[in-house]
């Protein structure tokens, strides 16, 4: 220490490192605070072992250690660590024992150098560039927001190295504490593993630290809420056209909002009563659909048949390759400006408050649970995925069981208006409302 000012550690440099790159070691344990590194190249260490302490007298090993900076190059960095207390080892020769077996990873090369760079700046400089954009849309969308709302303000400003698995199992626990869902929980720590697992496929750690992490017996799920009934014969009656079809189609046959705003035409043979599941669409983006079984040809009951015909007739843009309901401009709806500014209002108008697209999916799947429809078709119909089946994946062949099935349930569901899916008597429209959503 000279005036005041950290001293300078200078060494050789290693030919296939950046050359007199430097670092500042930060006050964080097992490093000793205020000094500087260079990259130097790799030497066997003795290490020094001192004593330290007044009451509780302390064996402390002191060596030299590379570490990945936030730019990728290697620099050496001086560590320190407590290897036992005097009382446990008075004999010296016992501490240096156990010194050399500290050190043999080091000296060795066996141990690779570990990023002094934080969590929060591998996720904005590596991941959000790497690894985020190979996901899909709809995952994109709900990584960021479980990223901003769990996982960043938990481990933004730790050290990459620094995190090890117990603090990773007391931040679950913490969360439990806290009354987060058992589910919320789970997402936040998927992310965070896939984040960590990142870091150590680009070589900032050697493990990922979030594997092998408990969690407790997850809770019994409640049963959605399922709007049946005049509740969703009131909903109908409060949406004008084309979203009073598009809310009808979903109870009919199961599709998902998203598939159903990446339909086209070319996806429906309305001649032999079938649509196929080729894509989907969140917030404008198109994707595959959620699972491979996803992509699937499904049954259309003749009243979906009738309301798709009519649809047609009253659409502009009719080509093989247009969407059944897009835009003016042939675009695809956004699914959340399609709730907040259609759905909603039209279900507090019925009297029947918040709902959202996936509740009339399940009503069309409720429906097949009342009457009796066998698993095998259920899971066909709507595009689960399930290891504990050996059904086929893609299914151009619609057999007649699976139809009287859909039929049944249009049977359910729409006997319950006679103004229902393919049975208005006269089109209502609602272009102000339509304006709002383009």
């Amino acid at each position: 220490m000279r005036n005041g000012k950290p001293a300078e550690i200078r060494a050789d440099v290693d030919a296939s490192a950046v050359s007199r790159a430097t670092i500042m070691l930060t006050r964080r344990q097992g490093e000793l605070p205020d000094k500087e590194a260079v990259v130097a190249r790799r030497r066997f260490q003795t290490g020094t072992l001192v004593k330290l302490g007044k009451r509780r007298r302390i064996w402390v090993i002191r060596w030299r250690e590379d570490v990945l900076r936030d730019d990728g190059t290697v620099a050496r960095v001086r560590r320190a660590e407590t290897i036992g207390t005097i009382a446990e080892m008075p004999n010296r020769r016992d501490a240096l024992a156990k010194m050399e077996e500290r050190l043999r990873e080091v000296n060795q090369g066996v141990q690779r150098p570990e990023s002094g760079m934080s969590f929060g700046a591998f996720v904005e400089t590596q991941w959000t560039v790497l690894a985020l954009p190979n996901f899909k849309a709809s995952t994109q969308h709900g990584y960021k927001t479980v990223l901003a709302v769990h996982v960043l303000p938990a481990w933004r400003k730790w050290r990459l190295r620094d995190i090890d698995r117990l603090a990773i199992q007391q931040w679950i626990a913490d969360k439990f504490r806290q009354g987060t869902g058992w589910q919320v929980v789970r997402n936040a720590w998927t992310l965070l593993a896939s984040i960590l697992e990142s870091t150590v496929a680009y070589g900032y750690l050697p493990t990922n630290p979030a594997r092998g992490i408990k969690f407790p017996p997850k809770p019994l799920k409640r049963r959605p809420a399922v709007i049946a009934g005049e509740g969703f014969v009131s909903l109908l009656r409060h949406l004008g056209e084309p979203y009073r079809t598009m809310v009808s189609l979903i109870a009919a046959t199961g599709l998902r909002i998203g598939e159903l705003l990446a339909l086209r035409w070319s996806a429906l043979d309305l001649d032999a009563g079938t649509l196929t599941v080729r894509e989907s669409v969140f917030e404008g983006t198109f994707q595959l659909p959620k699972t491979p079984r996803a992509q699937r040809t499904i049954p259309l009951g003749p009243r979906a048949v009738k309301a798709l015909l009519d649809h047609r007739q009253h659409r502009s843009r009719r080509e093989p390759n247009d969407l059944v309901f897009g835009n003016r401009n042939g675009e695809p709806l956004r699914e959340s400006k399609l709730l907040g500014r259609v759905l909603q209002p039209a279900a507090l108008a019925a009297g029947i408050g918040r709902v959202t697209w996936h509740q009339f999916r399940h009503v069309h799947s409720s429906l097949m649970s009342d009457l009796r429809v066998p698993v095998k078709i259920a899971q066909e119909q709507l595009g689960h995925a399930s290891i504990s089946t050996t059904l086929n994946i893609y299914t151009h062949v619609v057999d007649a069981s699976h139809r009287r099935a859909v039929e049944a349930v249009e049977e359910r569901l729409f006997d319950l208006d006679s103004n229902g899916l393919g049975f208005a008597p006269g089109r209502q429209t609602a272009t102000s409302v339509e304006r709002s959503v383009h």
